[in-house]
């Protein structure tokens, strides 16, 4: 419990560095439920994408589309649009079933370690999830609903920022064909502004994101209802904007690094015949898939431990801590389950 209370000072690098610590500790149950719920069926989702088929490919290059007819070019078209709304369809539909299973039963095992202390075996995690599979369901989809309005907003925000950028570009042109020794400090300005907006539209994405996505824990460790556990992310997330958003930036930042550097360096090496090796791209994108899904759980791991740190800091665990010695002690030193002791003050 005193290792906890240090949380409440704690960083967005703390949090970081917690959670990767937490991913070595408990790696190999987290792999057995990566390796069962989410490596498979995410390569195969990949696999069957119409995108890295040379049907999509011979379509896109001119001296095939100049050999075939235009009713063939409509058909292929519509095709290839099908297969990928299929494509969508299908990972929409794991999001809100295996991916839910997967992300639980890691929550559980992490945090009954952490604030608990003491074991849940990769079969118990599961066999709970599963428990709750409705109301994970349900949260999911409230979760994605949150994501299409914030990216909707953004979709918007963006498209009226581009007629702004448009006439700025214009006016920055012009100033610096008619004014060279002036137009550096506007230009420099400019690119700090662009830059800057950059940033700003990824931490507002991150934290709500990063934020919403604790109705995960607020279900699997809190019993939460479904639409409880978007109002707990709320209560939770409240004046903590950059603690979430940096967590959340840069934690996507570390997972996603190593697979992209394998993902250009082999595509790299598909174009130094000089000729583009459909081949070698299929294997690289299996491959730089099988690390990013390795790796995926490290996020996880991240989010559990800014969940745990948002409560020390809101709240504290003492309360929780206490109920659980209690049950012990009536239960005669039982093993309890993780969910439903917790009342929120």
């Amino acid at each position: 419990m005193n290792s906890l209370r240090a949380l409440r000072k704690a960083r967005f690098t703390d949090i970081l560095d917690y959670g990767i610590f937490l991913f070595k500790k408990h790696f190999k149950d987290i792999f057995i439920i990566n390796l069962m719920f989410n490596i498979p069926a995410m390569l195969l989702l990949n696999l069957f994408n119409p995108v890295f088929t040379e049907k999509y490919w011979k379509l896109m290059e001119p001296t095939e589309l100049v050999k075939t007819s235009p009713a063939a070019i409509v058909s292929s078209v519509v095709t290839l649009y099908a297969m990928l709304f299929g494509a969508v369809i299908l990972q929409g539909l794991y999001a809100i079933t295996l991916k839910n299973v997967m992300e639980g039963a890691v929550v559980r095992i992490i945090y009954a370690d952490t604030v608990l202390n003491r074991k849940v075996t990769v079969k118990q995690a599961i066999k709970e999830c599963f428990g709750q599979f409705g109301v994970l369901l349900l949260g999911r989809v409230l979760y994605l609903l949150i994501q299409c309005a914030v990216f909707l907003v953004l979709y918007i925000v963006l498209f009226a920022g581009m007629f702004a950028l448009s006439f700025s570009i214009t006016g920055l042109l012009v100033t610096a064909f008619i004014y060279h020794k002036i137009a550096v400090a506007p230009l420099i300005l400019g690119i700090l502004a662009v830059l800057g907006i950059i940033i700003l539209i990824s931490l507002v994405v991150g934290f709500f994101i990063g934020k919403y996505w604790m109705f995960m824990p607020a279900i699997c460790i809190e019993g939460k209802k479904a639409a409880a556990s978007i109002g707990r992310c709320n209560v939770l997330g409240k004046n903590n904007f950059f603690l979430i958003a940096l967590t959340f930036v840069f934690g996507n930042l570390l997972v996603s690094l190593f697979p992209m550097v394998v993902g250009v360096v082999f595509g790299l090496i598909a174009l130094n015949s000089g000729r583009f090796d459909m081949e070698l791209y299929r294997i690289s994108i299996v491959i730089a898939q099988i690390f990013a899904e390795i790796l995926r759980p490290v996020l996880i791991c991240i989010f559990t431990a800014m969940y745990i740190t948002l409560r020390v800091k809101r709240e504290g665990l003492d309360l929780e801590m206490t109920l659980w010695e209690i049950e012990r002690e009536e239960a005669g030193k039982l093993t309890p389950s993780i969910q439903g002791e917790y009342n929120e003050v």
